[in-house]
């Protein structure tokens, strides 16, 4: 009896240990699947949290501005809209909580978007339209941002914020201009020669903001936002030891304003100096990030990323819609191509 008991017991043991292993391997497997959504149809429950979407006035199924297939979705945001409670406007696709990845782990991604109707610049707007972020929350450890009407790419390390990539937008050109015009208008009156003015703009209009690759290179290394007027939250940059950025030789973003922009990452969020970011737009590599990227303080080991509007408000006529098209995400580049 005993020994037809210590069988039984071996082989039950032997069956509990490879179901629970095997339990395990499909676990793993599936802690981070690949994903894919055209949205052709509305974005399901098993891919995505909806709820954060706001009313159903900020969001459709586009049939007329399309990346590829028949439909996009396109997520809508107003100055008109209720505030949260933290008086921000946020209209948000989130990853549906089953599907978030460790963080740490390498996963890449790969989507399309272009936005229409972008707001004036108001010089402190911060406007943030795709992120990845840590389960414990805090500031995004990779954000997409388009403060003040300009794309822009950034990385987080604790409560440092760095520029990693910019489009060449206008609003550096305008707000130069709009200062020296200030200035020499100024200047202009108070020597009364005011119909000396409109000479002085017109040459002025001539003259480009645009930072040459070398100027832009050396501002994102030092972190000089004396260059980037367009930021907001301008005290959150500083220069990081501990965060690398390499970028590439053309390593302008393209204008979402202006088309469909195609966006690729290679992500793996770490500190201690094992971070690890790649960044391709419109199948042109941008730039590197290497160090520690991510928040210390954690509750949670996942991350997840959310797509949309998260914005200030700042005036009620203001309105946008960003059109969000051929999302993929895999364990490599060849599961999002």
């Amino acid at each position: 009896m005993t020994g037809n008991f210590s069988a039984t017991y071996a082989i039950l043991a032997v069956f509990i240990s490879t179901y629970l292993l095997g339990s395990a391997v499909v676990q793993a497997h599936n802690s981070c699947p690949q994903l894919q959504d055209d949205f052709n149809t509305f974005p399901n429950a098993r891919n995505w949290d909806v709820k954060r979407l706001g009313s159903s006035v900020n969001y459709q199924l586009e049939q007329t501005i399309v990346r590829e297939g028949a439909k996009a979705l396109a997520i809508q945001v107003s100055g008109h809209d209720e505030l949260d409670k933290e008086g921000n406007l946020k209209h948000e696709l989130w990853e549906a909580p089953s599907n978030w990845c460790e963080f740490g782990h390498e996963v890449w991604y790969s989507f399309s978007f272009t936005i229409k109707g972008k707001g004036k610049p108001a010089g402190s707007t911060r406007w943030v339209i795709g992120q990845w972020k840590e389960q414990s929350g805090g500031s995004p450890f990779l954000a997409q941002r388009f403060d003040n009407g300009v794309f822009h790419i950034t990385v987080q390390h604790n409560d440092t914020r760095q520029l990693v990539a910019k489009a060449s937008g206008s609003f550096e050109r305008d707000f130069s201009l709009f200062v020296n015009e200030l200035k020499q208008l100024m200047l202009l009156e108070r020597q009364g020669l005011r119909q000396q003015h409109d000479a002085i703009t017109e040459a002025d209009d001539a003259v480009s903001a645009k930072l040459s690759l070398t100027q832009l290179k050396q501002a994102i290394e030092k972190q000089d936002i004396s260059k980037f007027p367009f930021l907001a939250d301008p005290q959150e940059y500083k220069q990081d030891a501990e965060i690398k950025i390499h970028l590439s030789a053309d390593p302008d973003l393209p204008d979402p304003t202006k088309g469909w922009v195609d966006m690729r990452y290679r992500i793996k969020g770490g500190l201690n100096n094992t971070g690890l970011i790649e960044i391709w737009a419109n199948d042109k590599f941008i730039a590197r990030i290497t160090g520690s990227i991510g928040n210390k303080i954690k509750s949670g080991n996942l991350q997840y990323f959310k797509m949309g509007h998260y914005r200030d408000y700042d005036y009620d006529s203001f309105q946008s819609t960003l059109f969000f098209d051929r999302f993929r995400r895999g364990l490599s580049k060849e599961d999002v191509n």
